[in-house]
């Protein structure tokens, strides 16, 4: 493996800048519509799905801790956005299912955001989306594998 960090270190400054950039782009939206960040996962997570969505599909999908997904979902059932139904011989998860109220407000506040997504992957050709995809992937994978030491040079 190339070990040239000059090279390099330009690189992952500006894939990191990047990658906060748009961690504060999905950030300031969720501001602007009084939800957290878990809160706004949750209702994309969720109005996204074809099927049933349950907390630890959320947690392992999104990145999440257990405790923030479940604090959140705590706070939405309050405000009567999701209800947690139980599934029959499972005792430890619940489906989380938008109510009407939920739909509602995943319809005002989520549709918008997975248009603006899409028009974003519109403006780009199919080979474009599928390399960056790929590399995208490609490069969490590396660097997950790479900070467990599993790779002998880094």
């Amino acid at each position: 493996m190339d070990n040239n960090t000059d090279k390099y270190d330009g690189y992952t400054a500006l894939l990191d800048q990047f990658d906060k950039e748009l961690d504060d782009i999905y950030h300031d939206y969720a501001l602007r519509h009084n939800l957290s960040d878990a809160a706004l996962w949750i209702l994309y997570a969720v109005y996204g799905s074809k099927a049933e969505v349950t907390q630890a599909d959320i947690c392992n999908g999104w990145f999440f801790s257990r405790q923030t997904i479940n604090t959140a979902l705590k706070n939405l059932e309050q405000q009567d956005t999701i209800e947690l139904v139980p599934i029959p011989g499972n005792r430890k998860s619940k489906h989380v299912i938008l109510t009407a109220k939920g739909k509602n407000l995943a319809r005002q506040i989520v549709a918008p955001l997975k248009l603006a997504e899409n028009k974003v992957f519109a403006a780009f050709s199919d080979e474009e989306n599928q390399l960056f995809i790929e590399m995208a992937g490609k490069r969490c994978s590396l660097l997950r594998e790479f900070l467990k030491g599993t790779e002998k040079e880094l």
